[in-house]
């Protein structure tokens, strides 16, 4: 990718974000100019408890999946949002499955080669200051989307032997992309689960669907990314439906946990992720909710009241999942990271 002189403006921005972060405060402590310092010292506890660290991230229009549109789009959303990491959302389109009797890999192993050219870019314009995270999908998502949700549970009961050959060839895909990702310089990821969700124990697999088809692979992909990395972020996600029980993920790598709002039919706040994981927690608002659709203001005052009940100097404001079209309510997540950063 070339030619990318209609983001120069931008960068002018990004380099005015450290220096406006830089706040005297009236303890004596500093705010550090570095979004890396900022996430460095929030994960050994020394940053300023009036500042809390936000990410906030979503999913972006087909024309920016890729290429000069998927830079520009994480560019975009980082700069006028303002959060202190830069979330890469990996989108590349999964090619569909019609069957399973094959014996060849359902992708090549380099099949991310073109999201890595997008993070490549993004690096080269903020990877010195900012940690470019990554977004690990786990094997059973990417299988989801090579087959479709309403076939895939039912492969892994009648043709488990074609099922597993499917989830090994993802899996080979997925830690080729955390490979080149590091050799690319990230020093971070954003590391998703799913298939724990309730709908699943109804599926007659020996020994659990979860069990069986869900935890090996992320156990295997997860480790991967945490190895010789910064940190990683644990996202448990119930975009299937609900769940009942998060304490299978307790071992699961993470340095920071990313956690659904309702467990076992029952809010669970930020405190109780915190106590229960005894890492620091991502949250506070709820994706298909306010964030994308009150006012600023209104924002701010929510931004108040999470911060308020939540694990001081334990938590990073941000959703439970990927926010609606993240470009088009960027007012409503600049106000809920100034807040967040005291301003």
């Amino acid at each position: 990718m070339k030619n990318y002189k209609f983001l120069l403006p931008l960068m002018l921005v990004i380099l005015s974000i450290g220096v406006a972060s830089c706040t005297a405060k009236p303890s004596g402590d500093v705010i550090p100019a570095d979004k890396k310092e900022v996430v460095d010292r929030f994960l050994d506890g020394t940053l300023d408890p009036s500042y809390t660290p936000a990410l906030f991230f979503g999913h972006f229009g087909s024309d920016q999946k890729l290429g000069e549109g998927a830079v520009k789009a994480h560019l975009s959303l980082f700069l006028k949002g303002g959060a202190d990491i830069l979330k890469i959302q990996t989108e590349q389109p999964m090619p569909y499955v019609e069957d399973l009797t094959m014996d060849t890999p359902l992708v090549p192993e380099d099949y991310y080669r073109p999201t890595v050219e997008v993070i490549k870019e993004v690096l080269s314009y903020v990877g010195k200051d900012v940690y470019v995270m990554p977004t690990i999908l786990s094997t059973h998502q990417v299988a989801r989307q090579g087959f479709g949700d309403d076939r895939l549970p039912g492969w892994s009961v009648e043709r488990p032997e074609a099922y597993k050959r499917m989830l090994d060839s993802y899996t080979k895909a997925i830690l080729w992309y955390i490979r080149a990702c590091k050799e690319a310089g990230v020093e971070a990821f954003f590391t998703a689960t799913q298939g724990g969700e309730e709908k699943f124990y109804e599926l007659n697999v020996p020994g659990g669907f979860y069990e069986t088809w869900i935890r090996p692979y992320d156990m295997e992909v997860m480790t991967e990314a945490a190895k010789d990395t910064k940190f990683t972020i644990l996202h448990i996600c119930d975009w299937e439906g609900p769940m009942d029980d998060l304490t299978r993920y307790l071992d699961y790598p993470g340095k920071i946990v990313n956690a659904p709002l309702t467990v076992d039919g029952k809010p669970i706040s930020l405190n109780e992720v915190y106590e229960m994981f005894g890492r620091p927690v991502l949250g506070g608002f709820n994706r298909k909710a306010e964030i994308g659709k009150e006012s600023p203001e209104k924002i701010v005052e929510m931004t108040r009241e999470i911060l308020a009940n939540g694990p001081k100097g334990h938590m990073m404001l941000g959703a439970d999942c990927s926010v609606p079209s993240p470009l088009n309510i960027t007012d409503n997540i600049h106000a809920a990271v100034s807040t967040a950063h005291g301003r």
